[in-house]
């Protein structure tokens, strides 16, 4: 059965819209440090009241915005990627991997400046926030952990959660590393060698 959306909520996702259509277009015109919510509200045609209605600052909305594109990004690189050839250590490793590659794609101008010291909504104590920028990466690593303890590849008394927020604590340090060499590191391979030597502890040998 449809569920009609009541006017504010089509008004509401109609305003999303618009923001996240014209965002490829702002990152070309702008970067981090230079793009203001005048910018985003500029080309989007969004107004500023039905902005802050939405968010309440740049980096609140520029979360959603990656965690929106992520998803579709991830959607399409695993129509080419065999996810199901790897077991759930690996497929819990390689969803960060993967994330990874789209933080190449985005570019090391704009990641740079998301991944501020100032931009708490990136801090994995923050993991229940709705705000937290990496809870679909969170919400399918746990299911893979989940099938990973289901099939024993993994201690009985593990955390998941713990091993979870691990992967969030390397997969930040592995972005900041990346944007210090100013893109000189493979960041898709620290990343990967780093989860995979953090699980090692855990795993049911």
């Amino acid at each position: 059965m449809e569920i009609k959306l009541s006017k504010r909520e089509q008004k509401r996702q109609e305003t999303l819209n618009k923001l996240l259509k014209a965002m490829n277009e702002i990152i070309e015109k702008y970067d981090y440090d230079t793009l203001t919510i005048r910018n985003i509200c500029s080309v989007s045609g969004v107004s500023y009241g039905s902005f802050y209605n939405l968010f309440e600052n740049k980096e609140k909305f520029l979360t959603y915005y990656l965690t929106h594109d992520f998803i579709s990004y991830k959607e399409t690189y695993y129509q080419n990627n065999d996810l199901n050839a790897l077991n759930p250590i690996e497929q819990s490793i390689d969803i960060f991997v993967t994330c990874a590659k789209y933080n190449k794609c985005k570019g090391l101008k704009f990641v740079s400046g998301f991944y501020s010291p100032n931009n708490y909504d990136l801090s994995p104590l923050n993991m229940n926030d709705r705000y937290f920028c990496f809870t679909p990466l969170v919400e399918e690593a746990t299911n893979y952990l989940i099938k990973a303890k289901e099939q024993h590849l993994l201690k009985e008394d593990v955390s998941l959660e713990q091993i979870i927020q691990e992967y969030c604590y390397i997969f930040n340090g592995s972005t900041f590393n990346w944007c210090i060499s100013k893109g000189q590191m493979d960041i898709v391979q620290d990343v990967k060698e780093r989860l995979t030597n953090s699980i090692n502890s855990y795993l049911d040998k």
